[in-house]
Parts: structure tokens; C-alpha cells; sequence
């Protein structure tokens, strides 16, 4: 008789009940060929000794396998294994530990993806400070108005309709009303909810986008030193990268100019406000003369203005959205960073005619998305709630910002450089080279401060020694101690 006590694995602690833990633990047994087909099982006394269950959790147990068809019932003689199942032949697993889950596929893998690479969650022991690549404090967004909405929302007539399947893949219409009339107030971007989509935070935004503009091959203009996720969209939808330099003045326009000159350019991807990473904002004269050059040369632009609402000493420039005539600008935003990135709710702003193409790919990959919580949110806009959230979080950044940089400068003096950003939610800073960053991480991690990962290379593929550190989602303490931490862990290293 098969060892049944030792193969057939019970978790009380378990909430599954006992019978349904013995019944999945057959059918693996079962489908892996290490109880064989037409096999005699033990009688239900017999069993429930063995496993040292009540017999009623054996019988109800058998009674399932039966129903579900893994076992047949002769009278008189006991329960057998069904004659029916393909013979599957039982496999030695590797050291003799059970995997519920297969570590190799049988199957050989398509997906053209070897380029990226496999990420890695930081491992936070839950008391360290970190300083990441410019996130905001989740602590000051307005939770307790959204989670009233919600309820409201739920409780009430209009949930039904929420709930259910839609016919809109472009996003909750009382969202794309307020977001348009917030465009035209803030930003100058005047448009109806014909030319808007929202998006689950603006990396899906960038994913359909390219996979609706792109073919095999076509060019896409990034910077030099540009945002890695997005250029890594851009490949997968099967698109080339063409990188251009980067100076304090944003993209070089005159450099996209050459490139036009000799060869086909489909889109050119920009962060004109705050570059990510190097936070430089793109002047009023090279915006310009970008529209000119789309116009001239057919491409489309695709402004990623994820941050437009953090801007410290002055009124930003406002979007090339706001200035485009000819029809070549896609616009994207975002709440992730002006509220949270757990919402997820992002927006794309462009021709009529393209927000059409990206809803017939919508209705493929998210349907109609979450539309209670937009919904909620659209509340939030309609209050006047996410105002109020942007302008207490702006004051509460500008404080941030200045601090951290004073700090910076304080404690590392001569052996970092940077310039103090306009806006946004982080820091470009550069070390001297006789600081090795990813050596300088790793200690930092032991004295109890996670520093961003994202160290970069330019064009040509050489190593910049420079992070983008993020000060808004540290508060005034935090930004102290992270400091303090910060300057030991590079006295660490040179000592």
C-alpha cells in the first residue's frame, strides 16, 4: 500500500476544510501519476486512522473525488482510481521536494523579451528610511474623502451601472468631464472628452499608445539619457530607439533635426517638464520648434507631463499640448504622482481619431477598467478635493525640497553635484567618481537606509555616476535622519 499518511499533506491551520485538503491532495497525486489509474484506494476507516481525521471528512472527501469524476465506485469491492484518465506517468522531483508549481516550462518561450530586465523588489525590512527615484507621500493624499465617495457610491442606485459591463472603453465620462475641464484651467489644454482616454497610471497609457502607433521597426527619438521604462515599451512594441543628447535646456531639437534629415522618424517620446531622470525641463524655444519640426516632418510627440502640478519658484511652461494645431501631440498624465500610485488612473489626451484606434485596442486588454473608482475620483475633482490636495502637497514638497538639498550640499559638500529642480518630486545627482554607487547602496542598506537603484548610462552606453533621488515622500525627520545615514554611509565606503 502507497504511504498515504506521508503523500496525502494536511494543514490544520488551514481554512480549507479538511475533506476539500484531502480531495486536492488526491488529485495532484492523480494527475502527477503517483497514484495510478484503476488503483485501489484504502477504505474510508482505514484512511481516516492513517491521516488521523474523522472517517465522515474521508467519506465526504471520496464522495467529491467521485463527483468530480477522479474516482468510480463498484459495489462490494471499494473505490478505485477511474480507468478513464490518460495514464500520466509518475516523475522523480528534483532533491524529492514537492512543487506545487513547475520552475521550467515543457514549452519553449517566444516572447522576444530577453532584453529587459527581471526586476527585483527591494527587500525593505520595514524600518528602513528610503530614498527612492521620486514617488509621493501616500500620507497626504486625501483617503478619507475618496473612501467616502466610494462608500457613497457602492450604497447607492448608481453602483448597478458601475459594476457592471460598459460600452465606454475611453474611461467613467464624469472623470473625462472633470479632467478636461482641470486641463483647461490649469494647463490650457482645450479639448473635449472625444480626445481623452483614461488609463490605468500612464505606463498602460505608453503601452497601447506605442502598440497603436508602432510597426516593426520604426524609429522612436528618446533622450540620450531617457526614462528606461518607457524605452523598453517602445521595443516591446517592436519599435527602434534613436538617441539623441540631453543638455540643461532639454532634447536637442537641432540634433532631431539631422536625424529627420536622413531617415524616417515615427514618434519622438519627451518629458518636457522634469525629465526623468535628470529633472531638466525642456526650454519654451526648443517646444516650439519641436511642433514645427512634427509638423514638417510627420511624426507625432509624445509628451509625458507626469509631474506639470509641482512647480516650485514659478508659473511652468505650459504643455505643448496646449500650443498644438496640427494634431501631433499625445498627451499623457497622471494621479500616480500627484496623489498616489496605488490609484492607478492615468489619462492620454490626443486627436479624436487616435483616442478612437486606442479604445477598439482598449476593449482587449481592460475592458472599461475600474469605474467605481473612477468614479470616486471624478467626486474628488468635482469638490474641489484634489485642489486642495495638490496645493497642500505642493507647499509641503517645496519645504522637502529645499531642505534635502541644503543637507545634501551640507553633508557631502564637493563630492556631489546637482542643480536644485525647478519642480518636481526628485533630485539629479551626481558623485564624485571615487564613489562607487552600487557599493555605496549596498552599505547604506546595512545601516538602514534603501537609496534608489536607478543608476544610468548615456547614448553610448557609459556609466554615469549619478541617482535620481526623490525627496517628496519623506517627511522633515525622515529627510534629516535619511541625511545623516547617507553621509556615514559614504564616509563608510571612502574610509
Amino acid at each position: 500500500m502507497l504511504p498515504y499518511k506521508t503523500i496525502i499533506k494536511i494543514d490544520r491551520d488551514s481554512t480549507v476544510p479538511l475533506y476539500l485538503q484531502v480531495c486536492n491532495e488526491f488529485i495532484k497525486k492523480i494527475s502527477c501519476g503517483e497514484i495510478a489509474s484503476s488503483l485501489k484506494l484504502p477504505g474510508s476507516r482505514s484512511l481516516s486512522d492513517l491521516l488521523g481525521v474523522n472517517r465522515r471528512t474521508i467519506i465526504s472527501a471520496y464522495e467529491e473525488l467521485e463527483a468530480q469524476g477522479w474516482l468510480e465506485v463498484k459495489p462490494n469491492q471499494g473505490c478505485f482510481v477511474s480507468s478513464k484518465l490518460p495514464i500520466s506517468h509518475a516523475r522523480a522531483l528534483d532533491s524529492g521536494i514537492e512543487r506545487d508549481h513547475k520552475a521550467q516550462s515543457i514549452f519553449e518561450l517566444n516572447s522576444n523579451l530577453d532584453f529587459l530586465e527581471h526586476y527585483k523588489s527591494p527587500k525593505i525590512a520595514g524600518n528602513e528610511l528610503v530614498i527612492d527615484a521620486g514617488y509621493p507621500d501616500v500620507r497626504l493624499a486625501p483617503m478619507r474623502s475618496l473612501t467616502k465617495n466610494i462608500n457613497g457610491i457602492m450604497n447607492g442606485n448608481r453602483s448597478v451601472k458601475l459594476l457592471n459591463y460598459s460600452d465606454s472603453f475611453n474611461g467613467d465620462l464624469l472623470l473625462r468631464k472633470q479632467v478636461v475641464k482641470y486641463l483647461a484651467e490649469t494647463r490650457s489644454i482645450n479639448v473635449s472628452t472625444d480626445n481623452l482616454m483614461i488609463t490605468r497610471g500612464s505606463l498602460m497609457a505608453f503601452s497601447n499608445i506605442f502598440r497603436v502607433l508602432l510597426g516593426p521597426g520604426d524609429k522612436v527619438i528618446v533622450g540620450d539619457v531617457s526614462f528606461k521604462v518607457a524605452n523598453d515599451i517602445i521595443r516591446i512594441a517592436g519599435g527602434d530607439l534613436v538617441k539623441v543628447p540631453l543638455d540643461n535646456e532639454g532634447i536637442d531639437v537641432h540634433a532631431i533635426e539631422k536625424v529627420c534629415q536622413k531617415e524616417k522618424i515615427r514618434a519622438v517620446f519627451i518629458m518636457p517638464h522634469h525629465h526623468n531622470p535628470t529633472t531638466v525641463s525642456l526650454s519654451a524655444e526648443r517646444r516650439m520648434k519641436l511642433l514645427m519640426l512634427a509638423e514638417k516632418y510627420q511624426f507625432a510627440i509624445i509628451e509625458d507631463d507626469y509631474d506639470y502640478d509641482f512647480h516650485y519658484n514659478s508659473s511652468p511652461i505650459l504643455p505643448m499640448s496646449s500650443s498644438d494645431r496640427a494634431g501631433s501631440v499625445i498627451y499623457v498624465g497622471s494621479l500616480s504622482k500627484t496623489v498616489a500610485p496605488g490609484l492607478r488612473t492615468g489619462f492620454i489626451v490626443a486627436p479624436a481619431n487616435f483616442i478612437r484606434e486606442l479604445s477598439r485596442l482598449s476593449r482587449f486588454i481592460d475592458c472599461h477598467g475600474n469605474m467605481a473608482l473612477e468614479r470616486a475620483i471624478a467626486v474628488l475633482f468635482e469638490e474641489g478635493e484634489i485642489r486642495r490636495h495638490m496645493k497642500k502637497a505642493l507647499k509641503a514638497y517645496h519645504i522637502r525640497r529645499d531642505l534635502f538639498c541644503d543637507l545634501l550640499k551640507q553633508k557631502l559638500g564637493n563630492l556631489v553635484s546637482f542643480q536644485v529642480p525647478e519642480g518636481g518630486l526628485a533630485v539629479w545627482v551626481t558623485f564624485d567618481d571615487t564613489i562607487d554607487l552600487p557599493k555605496l547602496r549596498e552599505v547604506a542598506i546595512k545601516n538602514g537606509l534603501l537609496i534608489s537603484k536607478s543608476v544610468f548610462s548615456d547614448a553610448e552606453g557609459n556609466k554615469l555616476n549619478a541617482i535620481r533621488m526623490g525627496f517628496a515622500s519623506l517627511n522633515e525627520p525622515e529627510i534629516e535622519e535619511a541625511m545623516n545615514l547617507l553621509e556615514a554611509s559614504v564616509k563608510a565606503i571612502r574610509a
